[in-house]
């Protein structure tokens, strides 16, 4: 099983990454995107990013044009290394990388 990660570590890494927040034992960002298709377009593109790591975040496309995504490993029952390498892997793919 993953290791959960400490909340200074998660806070500190969270740090280097623009708006992501931990909380609830998970953790989340909300994009605000120029429309529904542009939000449904992302939201499939990290689907694909997340089903390829084998590692499934929540997504929420909500009032139109946002996107919530809020990552957990349920089956450790908070944030591991995992989450937070994901959350860096959403924020390359939402930056061209």
């Amino acid at each position: 099983m993953p290791e959960l990660l400490s909340q200074d570590t998660i806070e500190n890494r969270l740090a280097e990454l623009e708006d992501w927040h931990y909380r609830d034992s998970a953790v989340h960002k909300t994009w605000k995107l120029k429309g529904f298709l542009t939000a449904m377009s992302f939201a499939n593109a990290i689907a694909h990013l997340a089903n390829e790591a084998d590692h499934h975040p929540d997504l929420s496309v909500h009032d139109y044009n946002r996107l919530t995504v809020r990552i957990t490993t349920h089956s450790a029952g908070g944030v591991t290394e995992n989450d937070l390498s994901m959350a860096e892997r959403i924020e390359r793919l939402r930056h061209g990388g």
